[in-house]
């Protein structure tokens, strides 16, 4: 290889940001997601106490989830991941219906 295919595949490797950056919004899409799930349990208490149907907020729980281990089942081709994942959203898509018709 001469200088200018190594500087090529250099740029390439690092389209979107190098060691540093991809380990920076790694650490912070799992800060983020832990935030979603502290916030979610907070406002689930808050609905129960008031005698509401946290329905809504368990269909976004299990939604995220399945979106990752439907991701992580794809791109690792697990199968048990993608299982999971597709059970998580089923999941999902069940308190979703409940919450949209209103009962729990």
């Amino acid at each position: 290889m001469d200088k200018e295919e190594i500087l090529e595949k250099s740029r390439r490797e690092n389209l979107y940001g190098d060691e540093g950056e991809k380990a920076m919004r790694a650490k912070r899409d799992s800060v983020g997601g832990w935030g979603f799930i502290v916030m979610g349990a907070v406002i689930m208490a808050v609905k129960l106490c008031r005698v509401e149907s946290p329905a809504d907020i368990i269909s976004l729980f299990f939604c995220s989830s399945g979106l990752s281990f439907v991701y992580e089942g794809i791109q690792a081709k697990k199968k048990t991941q993608l299982f999971f994942g597709i059970f998580f959203l089923l999941c999902a898509a069940y308190f979703f219906y409940k919450f949209l018709v209103g009962k729990f």
